[in-house]
């Protein structure tokens, strides 16, 4: 039986043999040893990389295939003082790339210029247009950041009028092979030994940054000229962290440091972004992705993405604090727009879209900003648990944004269906797409027969998976502390889940706007701690509180007034009687 969120819950069961090694070589506890094992840390040489953080221990840039070129040419511009061009994304991983790259070239004192796609007029990734005005500026090196892997044609252009490129990029490949560039930097490349595959966009231009270092000292520049790159990876974490890279390996590890960073960066840019979204302290996971993230965001969303590219550069707080302000208006005006496109996609969800046959969402309409789609995409696709894509469309073209769920791989769903499609890319779950208006229904019958074919009904059911069984007993400040230590969370080290069975609701109060988030005791004999739920008030109402529930639901610290307290936060619930 499904839960109140009508979701199948799936409890993990590590090999009990696997655990125990676990525990034994790290001598850790047994909860802390299963919490890893569930997180693909089976073995203590694993673990210990992930849990010592040690910076010295991360992948030598020089495994990724095409580093020694790409850092050969960039030495040598460098020292004849060309001029490079960095050739960014819109996205905050692509100005958090194309940013890092600029205070590199900036402390190097090397000449360098930029270039960032307008979302509205442009599109994403390299085009010839952009590569002509690269040229007439006089300029014969770029440098893309968090793009062009799949630019093939562009690059021949490039080539043709005399523009050397060197790819950075983290996105998968096209079905046509590798761009013909100077040096593709990109770990998911065939002949590519790089150990972790998982980097951001900013990943590869941070790995590409301390390549270039290394390439800087074995050319006889002393130390003290180079740039201290781990005071970089502020940018490196706002980016890894906002594109939802895999906080595993060395994003773990440079992540962990990178929000040490943040906390302390002196880059004007990054302290006024930090006042408007109020982070003030500690800077975690979620501050980054909800507060930092999102106004990064919106400058690009809304067509404009050199404002948050003008901020992270900046070397005059006045000045940042300005440009973070003129973000955090945008950033309202995206939720604006949004909220019209979520509203627009339901209206047209309910007239053209049969969920009883139809297993991937595909809607369009002029009326979508394609700025937003995206969003809407992923939060339609996590209502529905399915795929679900919006196309912006203008002029008789549309511009769509994809999300999807684990079953169902966009892009190679997207190959199947490509004569109908100008353009696509991106990844498994999140995608884009260009398209004639006049092939959008064709488009949508041929991805649901995709869809068909991989989409059974047991694949349509939203799974939480449940780390562990708690007592109200069991929740301590040390098991608490244990959990702490696998931070930051993130992809693939998601903040862990537990289940208590068979707990007792009291003192029920529903709380906030609209009474839409719901506070209870739960009791287990006499032990109990404070629950909050998030928006669950509703599913709250449909189980019986005067029975016993089971609950799922993460741990987390409420410090509110001075206290320092740990609570539950509600994810899911059903009645005990339930069965899986």
């Amino acid at each position: 039986m499904l839960s109140a969120l009508n979701k199948k819950w799936i409890l993990t069961d590590p090999a009990i043999e696997t655990v125990e090694r676990l525990r034994e070589g790290m001598e850790i506890s047994p909860f802390l040893a299963k919490l890893m094992v569930n997180r693909n840390l089976a073995t203590p040489d694993a673990a210990r990389f992930f849990l010592d953080g040690r910076l010295d221990i991360v992948h030598d840039p020089f495994l990724m295939r095409g580093m020694d070129v790409a850092v050969r040419r960039i030495v040598q511009a460098i020292q004849n003082r060309e001029t490079v061009t960095v050739y960014g994304d819109y996205d905050v991983d692509g100005v958090t790339s194309a940013a890092l790259m600029m205070h590199f070239f900036r402390e190097l004192d090397a000449p360098f210029d930029f270039y960032l796609p307008n979302r509205m007029e442009e599109g994403y990734g390299l085009n010839e247009q952009a590569l002509d005005t690269i040229k007439a500026r006089g300029h014969r090196l770029v440098i893309t950041a968090d793009t062009g892997v799949t630019a093939l044609s562009q690059v021949a252009y490039a080539n043709k009028i005399g523009v050397e490129v060197i790819v950075t990029d983290h996105h998968q490949l096209a079905e046509e092979g590798l761009p013909d560039a100077l040096a593709v930097l990109n770990p998911h490349q065939p002949l590519c030994n790089y150990p972790f595959k998982f980097l951001s966009g900013v990943g590869i231009v941070f790995k590409l940054a301390a390549g270039i270092r290394r390439g800087l000292l074995e050319a006889g520049w002393e130390a003290e000229r180079l740039p201290n790159l781990k005071k970089h990876l502020d940018l490196f974490t706002l980016g890894t962290i906002a594109d939802m890279a895999p906080l595993v390996d060395e994003n773990h590890v440079l992540t962990a440091h990178g929000l040490d960073a943040l906390r302390t960066s002196v880059k004007p840019g990054v302290i006024a972004l930090k006042s408007v979204a109020g982070v003030d302290g500690k800077v975690d996971s979620f501050s980054v992705g909800f507060g930092m993230g999102p106004r990064l965001n919106a400058a690009g969303r809304l067509g404009q993405p050199d404002r948050g590219l003008h901020l992270l550069v900046s070397s005059d707080l006045n000045e940042a604090m300005e440009m973070a302000q003129s973000l955090d208006e945008m950033n309202e005006e995206r939720k604006e727009t949004q909220k019209g496109c979520y509203e627009e996609a339901e209206y047209l969800l309910q007239r053209q879209v049969d969920l009883e046959n139809e297993n991937v969402i595909v809607l369009a309409s002029e009326n979508f900003h394609q700025g937003v789609i995206g969003i809407v995409a992923s939060k339609l696709a996590e209502k529905f648990y399915r795929p679900a894509i919006l196309i912006a469309l203008e002029n008789g073209v549309g511009k769509g944004s994809a999300r999807s769920i684990p079953a169902f791989n966009l892009v190679k769903a997207m190959n199947q269906c490509s004569e109908h499609l100008l353009k696509f890319g991106g990844h498994a779950y999140a995608a884009g797409l260009n398209i004639e208006e006049s092939r959008v229904d064709d488009f949508r019958r041929a991805i649901n027969r995709v869809g068909d074919e991989y989409l059974t009904e047991d694949r349509l059911v939203a799974e939480l998976t449940i780390d562990a069984t708690l007592t109200m007993q069991d929740i301590t400040q040390e098991r608490f502390a244990e959990i702490e230590g696998l931070e930051p969370f993130g992809q693939m080290n998601k903040v862990p889940v537990f289940i208590s069975k068979e707990v007792r609701a009291r003192d029920v109060k529903f709380v906030g706007q609209g009474e839409n988030h719901v506070r209870f005791r739960a009791f287990q004999g006499n032990q109990f701690r404070n629950v909050i739920g998030f928006n669950l008030a509703r599913a709250f109402q449909s189980v019986d509180p005067n029975e016993p529930l089971d609950i799922v639901y993460e741990l987390r610290r409420n410090t509110w007034g001075g206290r320092d307290a740990i609570e539950i936060k509600l994810l899911d619930l059903r009645s005990s009687q339930s069965e899986d």
